[in-house]
């Protein structure tokens, strides 16, 4: 079968090509290791972020001078918003129960106790579905009747600018990372593979001029980057597990920190899925690093 001949002569080529061999694997090894090191990192920070950016909301303060119709046509504007898609939930609070919010999250509550009435006003409190919808609900509820003429709308404008402007630098910034760390591998990946083709180039030459087409060459030390990347790949996948387990998992069960507090929000990717993921990427450098240098080397 002709493909058991390329893969017994990509395995000849690295037994005779040891030395470059394992440089081509030690290659894949470190672009894997750091692509690994990169990715959870990377949608860690990103989900941490995004539940931050969750959590910003939009209270819309009741007078308490209006009329439970005026309290009704609030409800059904912000109804309507959350039909339209802009809002994900909402719910009203009573004069009542912000007391009591108010209530549990003192220190010291008997000090409420000394008030003559209760003086909160009752809301609705919005939850946007993008924090970037929270100054059309804004513009949508301001003028309305039942509002209150003290306390108005409040919700953290500066907060929630930041919060996604951080979201977008960390995306896009992470996907031009990791594109530049993918074509950084192929490039070294395919200078290592050249050495191979260069110590094989009168093999290469006398088989172009007995007429081997250029897939025929090409197949072997294709599948020869292929096993030097998934080689790579798995002992950098080795090395991540060993890092995760001994250094990773034990610091974040100790630790008690605003990041390890995020919950399932902020988890990042699962490690059997990270491994299909740089095992896959290990394999997929090792032959693509070998296809564009064989490319441009078939060219001469």
């Amino acid at each position: 079968m002709r493909l058991g001949m390329f893969f017994r002569e990509a395995l000849r080529s690295i037994r005779a090509n040891a030395a470059i061999s394992v440089a081509a694997t030690v290659t894949a090894l470190i672009a894997v290791f750091i692509l690994g090191a990169f990715i959870p990192s990377f949608m860690y920070v990103r989900s941490a972020v995004s539940a931050q950016t969750s959590k910003v909301d939009v209270d819309v303060y009741i007078s308490d001078t209006a009329s439970v119709k005026q309290v009704n046509v609030l409800r059904d504007k912000i109804g309507t918003l959350k039909t339209d898609g802009q809002v994900a939930e909402f719910t009203y609070v009573s004069k009542d129960d912000a007391l009591r919010l108010m209530r549990e999250r003192l220190r010291d509550p008997s000090v409420l106790d000394q008030l003559p009435s209760n003086p909160l006003p009752a809301k609705f409190n919005i939850q946007p579905t993008d924090p970037a919808n929270a100054n059309a609900i804004v513009a949508a509820v301001k003028d309305d009747a039942a509002l209150d003429p003290t306390e108005g709308i409040v919700y953290p404008q500066t907060t929630a600018d930041r919060l996604l402007t951080a979201a977008k630098f960390v995306q896009w910034a992470g996907f031009a990372l990791i594109g530049i760390l993918l074509m950084a591998a192929v490039l070294l990946i395919g200078n290592t593979i050249r050495l191979s083709i260069f110590a094989r180039r009168r093999e290469v030459e006398v088989m172009r001029l007995v007429g081997a087409t250029n897939w025929f060459i090409r197949w072997p030390f294709m599948i020869e980057g292929v096993i030097c990347g998934l080689v790579g790949a798995v002992v950098a996948v080795a090395m991540l597990w060993g890092i995760k387990v001994g250094v990773v998992d034990a610091w974040a069960s100790g630790a008690d920190t605003a990041l390890t507090k995020t919950g399932s929000a902020g988890e990042a990717i699962a490690f059997p899925l990270l491994t299909v993921v740089l095992v896959g990427a290990g394999a997929l450098l090792g032959a693509v690093g070998s296809g564009i240098t064989l490319r441009r080397f078939l060219r001469i």
